[in-house]
């Protein structure tokens, strides 16, 4: 079986504009999933927009469904859903509340689902049909909300219902035992809705399950191979990896890296490893993708305290993410963005040569950095990490970083989201909108720059800012100062708070933001 195909088992998406309920009768036994949005009235008794699809339903089944549904309580809001099966119904059903559509919003859409789902875990459902025109109340601004056109309204729920159903089938490569098996995913729509809908929405939910893989894999089988094995399964698909395991290497032309490496440089030693996807056709633009790749994060001789020590094994998301969206644009030839991966790969833990507080440390850069703190390693592995990839002359920059337990509190689970260039943040921002991915922004202003300043004689800048706020902005500073040209494009995602759920499992956050922008990019 194909390596992308294993974390999901969702193993097609096809999309049809034939009739709803012909598509139903073709294949008895598939789930009919059919989105509903809520009335824009203000009646005391909010009822669920009718549309065609449910008409063909009550034809085909015989069922008043509306009084059905009513009878149920289910009025179409937000993230409700009503299941109906029986022995005399050929298709059991799935009704999902949407909410009002002028509320909705992508990543709404996609809670929606994910709850709705959740309630059929245990049903064997080997294929869905979905229909993505769910009517809506004149007067909805669900589109200009969504930065979309009305036609584009079903690609939006369509979207986020196989992101979704990725999720409903997801299981761990570790698992004890097989996730549920979705073989096919159907959508139903209008043709032009639909064009590119069901390949890009595949490999959105691949290069989740793919990032979700690698991040909850257990702690005591991880190690910097693992995100080499993973860089190296990318050759097959034309990417370009290169791979440094140089230790003498990367303590000269990578000193602060090389730092947070020195506790493990016996079990675990580090590796640079970068991966370069390159279009058959001419390059409009050069994106650089930077992920932060601690494998584990001990908090080094500052250990961390033993509430925040049991996830620490996600510290590696960013390099999770950045792969995993790599190998899913090669496999749709995305047209005019060359993109490369930048890893910096290393535990952060303990021995007798590890980091110590109060050293003074080299940078690729030339800066001099005061080590205040040993468990603010990951932007000492990232200010490296962008001066290299800054050498390469590309037109954006990303670092995707479990950074910061402020940017959590700044923004809880959404990315937050900085940048030295507001136009490129804004444009990024729109993007994650669109593709149901939660972003927020923050500013930097030059009094973070100011903090970060080492009180040193021997040192331009410390690793954690002198005051107790701003943890996030003034970390996001610290990356920034990795970069020679102080206004090349760089936009900082701290994922901190939402790269794991309260179970502590992996959510795949950024995934479908960066996806979404990567393609928009290569259209425009």
């Amino acid at each position: 079986m194909d390596h992308c195909l294993m974390p999901t088992r969702l193993q097609s998406v096809s999309a049809s504009s034939g009739s709803f309920s012909d598509l139903l009768k073709a294949k008895p036994g598939a789930l009919a999933v059919l989105p509903v949005f809520q009335s824009e009235s203000d009646e005391p008794e909010p009822s669920f927009v009718l549309n065609a699809q449910l008409n063909e339903l009550q034809q085909l089944t015989g069922l008043d469904l509306p009084t059905f549904l009513k009878g149920e309580g289910f009025n179409g809001a937000a993230a409700s859903s009503v299941y109906l099966s029986s022995p005399s119904l050929s298709n059991p059903m799935l009704f999902v509340g949407l909410g009002k559509s002028s509320k909705a919003r992508p990543y709404r859409l996609h809670k929606a689902f994910a709850k709705a789902f959740a309630t059929i875990q245990r049903k064997d459902l080997p294929a869905m049909i979905a229909t993505l025109q769910p009517a809506i109340d004149s007067g909805s601004n669900l589109s200009s909300e969504s930065g979309s056109t009305n036609s584009s309204v079903a690609y939006q729920v369509g979207l986020q219902l196989i992101c979704a159903a990725g999720d409903y089938c997801y299981h761990s490569r570790e698992a004890k035992e097989p996730g549920k098996a979705l073989s096919e995913l159907l959508l139903h729509g209008s043709a032009s809705d639909l064009a590119s809908l069901p390949d890009f929405g595949l490999a959105t939910a691949r290069a989740r399950a793919s990032a979700m893989d690698l991040v909850n894999m257990p702690a005591n089988i991880k190690r910097t191979t693992t995100l080499v094995d993973e860089a190296r399964t990318l050759e097959s698909q034309g990417i370009a990896v290169r791979i440094v395991d140089d230790v003498k290497w990367i303590s000269e032309q990578m000193p602060c890296f090389f730092e947070v490496a020195k506790g493990s440089l016996v079990t675990d030693p580090p590796k640079w490893i970068t991966a370069t996807y390159k279009p058959a056709t001419d390059v409009r633009h050069r994106i650089a993708l930077i992920g932060k790749s601690v494998i584990f994060d001990t908090g080094g001789y500052q250990v961390k305290p033993d509430p925040y020590m049991n996830t620490m094994k996600a510290d590696m998301t960013g390099g999770a993410t950045v792969l995993s969206v790599l190998r899913e644009i090669a496999a749709l030839k995305l047209p005019n963005v060359e993109v490369t991966a930048y890893l910096a790969a290393t535990p952060n833990k303990i021995d007798s040569d590890a980091m110590i507080p109060d050293s003074i440390v080299n940078t690729s850069s030339g800066k001099k950095v005061e080590i205040r703190h040993t468990d603010a390693e990951g932007r000492l592995t990232l200010i490296d990490a962008v001066t290299q990839a800054e050498r390469e002359n590309p037109d954006l920059l990303f670092t995707i970083a479990t950074l910061t337990g402020s940017a959590s509190r700044a923004v809880g689970p959404r990315i937050a989201l900085m940048a030295t260039d507001t136009q490129w943040r804004d444009r990024f921002a729109a993007s994650c909108e669109r593709h149901g991915e939660p972003c927020q922004t923050l500013d930097i202003v030059e009094e973070d720059f100011e903090d970060i300043k080492s009180k040193l004689d021997g040192a331009d800048i410390n690793n954690t800012g002198h005051e107790k706020y701003r943890g996030a902005q003034t970390a996001a500073a610290f990356v920034f100062s990795g970069l020679k040209k102080s206004d090349r494009p760089l936009l900082h995602l701290d994922v901190a708070g939402g790269d794991m759920t309260s179970e502590e499992k992996a959510t795949g956050i950024a995934v479908r933001g960066l996806m979404g922008f990567l393609r928009e990019l290569s259209q425009g």
